[in-house]
């Protein structure tokens, strides 16, 4: 009879996991949020380590995900050195760029910079920046994701205490038709663990650097005009004109010579009739 116990106990635990997976990954809070601290092991820093006053959000150890984006003016022809000295910087903080571009303009000539720097650096990095150039604008956003991380530490704990129990079940299964069951039931928890681990690295990845877009541009002289053209532009207005006027001229005749015709033909018929 023991395979019989073994079974009901599995059913039970069947039932146990059904519930717990028809929940959301992330569930809507209700009321205030979550009052738990930061969990052990996780390399996201409080806000006080990130330069923020830690009063304002409560005195709590938080998951927060900073990013932002700034604009840099540098002066006419310094572009590239004012560049190298920005990915200097992010050296120096300890940070490091994922992504660098280059656009040209008629007016402008613009790098973009995808630069992650460790929080706690992130005021530094902006104030060496802002010594070789004047900002034109700044944005700064912080994403509070401590109940998602606290979500998903529960929801990682409760599969593996559950894949433990499959585990154990799988060790006293005296039936093919049990050990197919609980094989599928272990597929689906590991799954469901794996991407519960995912999400939860992504998260300290996130949090652990802050990311921001930098642009670094600089304005081009305006385009000198005056009476001399070059004598390449010169031809090519030329000969656009000189094409231009051949077809009005097709245009026209080909308009105007039927009727011309016409009012010859007339006129010689008159003058025979008169002599």
């Amino acid at each position: 009879m023991e395979w019989k116990n073994t079974f009901a106990v599995f059913a039970l635990l069947l039932l146990f996991a059904g519930c717990i997976g028809s929940e959301e990954v992330f569930p809507k809070s209700s009321g205030s949020g979550t009052s738990a601290g930061y969990y052990p092991g996780a390399p996201a820093p409080s806000y006080a380590e990130m330069g923020y006053d830690s009063s304002y959000y409560g005195g709590e150890s938080r998951m927060v995900i900073q990013t932002g984006s700034l604009s840099l003016k540098v002066q006419e022809g310094t572009l590239e050195e004012k560049v190298a000295a920005a990915r200097g910087f992010v050296s120096d903080v300890r940070g490091t760029y994922s992504g660098l571009s280059y656009y040209e303009s008629d007016t402008q000539k613009t790098y973009h910079l995808t630069v992650k720097v460790p929080p706690a650096k992130f005021d530094e990095f902006v104030a060496k920046l802002k010594t070789i150039g004047e900002i034109k604008s700044m944005d700064t956003s912080l994403e509070d994701v401590t109940e998602q991380y606290t979500d998903l530490n529960t929801r990682i704990s409760n599969l593996e205490s559950e894949l433990s129990r499959l585990n154990a079940l799988y060790e006293r299964a005296e039936n093919v038709e049990d050990v197919l069951l609980i094989e599928r039931e272990v597929t689906r928890v590991q799954t469901n663990l794996d991407i519960y681990n995912q999400q939860k690295l992504d998260l300290e990845r996130r949090s652990a650097m802050s990311t921001i877009q930098v642009r670094i541009f600089e304005e081009k002289p305006a385009i000198q005009t005056g009476l001399f053209l070059p004598l390449e532009q010169l031809l090519a207005i030329f000969f656009g004109a000189f094409s231009f006027a051949i077809m009005l001229l097709v245009g026209a005749v080909g308009f105007l010579l039927p009727p011309l015709i016409v009012v010859w033909a007339i006129w010689r018929v008159w003058k025979a009739l008169k002599k």
